[in-house]
């Protein structure tokens, strides 16, 4: 016997056909909208993570395009002399005048450590000392050559530079103790990205406005971020360099010894002086 046929309206008879299933409740509309909140906030992620690594590069890039004559890098042999290594390196750094801080008005933080600068009337009977802080950094077996900007001490930490070596502010300059150099090992250029290739005896060459000071690695460690007396002055002239490690749970440290120094009074003789702004 056949049952009589019924008419159902269409929210009728979608409980039936739906019947056995359950509906959607509180907590299955909470987790689909906690889902397209997760959505929003991945691909917002996302996005800022692709703007911060690689479109601020190449909009750097874009708006200070390189300028600098490539530098054949197979010239400068382990123990070459000064005279050759001034040869192939030697017109590296523009000509441009270092940046005019006036201590009567600076505060003592933003005043670099023994910066003298003589006003152009005033007499030159008794030269200013040479500006000794670091400007240029080369290293042949990473094929890097990058400007070197002074940071500072803030409440949160020491500053790093962007897209240049940052130099400690109150170390040592070159040649007279501990010359503390940090920089970024991926973002805002990456300058010591390739830091951990280098080896033992690699060679190093850090430019200030009158010098050129030779360098070679003698130490390489991972220390973690606490262990600041790889900072701490030393009698010996050396340099350090720190950049981030083991997904920035560590730091890596590289010690370079002076091997010697130039002079640069061909190039900045006359009153000429070299820099980066």
């Amino acid at each position: 016997m056949r049952r009589p046929a019924q008419l159902r309206s269409i929210a009728q008879q979608r409980n039936v056909a739906l019947r056995g299933y359950r509906f959607r409740g509180l907590l299955d509309i909470l987790l689909f909208r906690f889902e397209r909140v997760l959505m929003v906030i991945l691909v917002g992620f996302f996005s800022f993570w692709v703007y911060d690594t690689y479109a601020r590069d190449w909009w750097h890039a874009l708006q200070n395009p390189s300028t600098a004559v490539p530098v054949d890098w197979a010239q400068i042999q382990p123990g070459a002399s000064a005279a050759e290594i001034d040869r192939v390196l030697g017109s590296r750094l523009p000509s441009a005048a270092p940046a005019k801080v006036s201590v009567a008005q600076a505060p003592d933080y933003l005043v670099p450590a023994q910066r003298f600068v003589l006003p152009p009337s005033a007499p030159t009977a008794t030269p200013a000392p040479l500006d000794q802080t670091p400007l240029f950094m080369y290293v042949p077996a990473l094929e890097l050559q990058t400007p070197i900007k002074e940071v500072f001490l803030r409440e949160d930490g020491w500053e790093v530079a962007d897209y240049a070596v940052g130099y400690h502010h109150g170390t040592a300059h070159p040649g007279s103790g501990n010359t503390v150099t940090a920089g970024h090992a991926g973002l805002r250029g990456g300058v010591y990205a390739r830091l951990p290739e280098l080896q033992i005896g690699n060679d190093i060459y850090v430019e200030t406005a009158s010098t050129r000071f030779h360098y070679q690695v003698s130490e390489i460690k991972s220390v973690w971020p606490t262990q600041v007396e790889v900072m701490y002055p030393t009698a010996e002239p050396i340099l350090t360099m720190i950049t981030c490690t083991a997904w920035d749970t560590q730091r890596l440290v590289v010690k370079a010894n002076l091997v010697d120094q130039t002079p640069l009074s061909s190039k900045v003789g006359g009153g000429e002086s070299r820099g980066f702004a």
